[in-house]
């Protein structure tokens, strides 16, 4: 059963420019991983949001999920555009 990544960043003011770029170099990877379905990727119309950057993507399966976050990401450049992250995987509770 597909589920929802919802995954919030928090960037600091000064380095989102840098963020959007490695954003783009590491969708290029991720889109090509097995699993993968679709995605988007936001950036809040308000500068001074908590979250000012949201990823939400569809993969096949929570397991093909971790296995290509576990390929793809690297904590230590979010680390040097001090950027914070929490992702989470969810099923869909109620359609509307």
């Amino acid at each position: 059963m597909p589920v929802t990544l919802i995954n919030v960043f928090t960037v600091h003011q000064g380095k989102e420019e840098e963020f959007v770029k490695w954003w783009q170099d590491i969708k290029d990877d991720i889109t090509k991983r097995p699993g993968f379905i679709s995605g988007n990727f936001y950036k809040s119309l308000k500068p001074d949001s908590r979250f000012n950057f949201i990823n939400v993507a569809i993969w096949e399966s929570e397991d093909l999920y971790w296995k290509a976050y576990d390929k793809s990401v690297t904590h230590e450049k979010l680390k040097q555009l001090t950027a914070e992250m929490t992702p989470a995987l969810y099923n869909v509770a109620v359609e509307y």
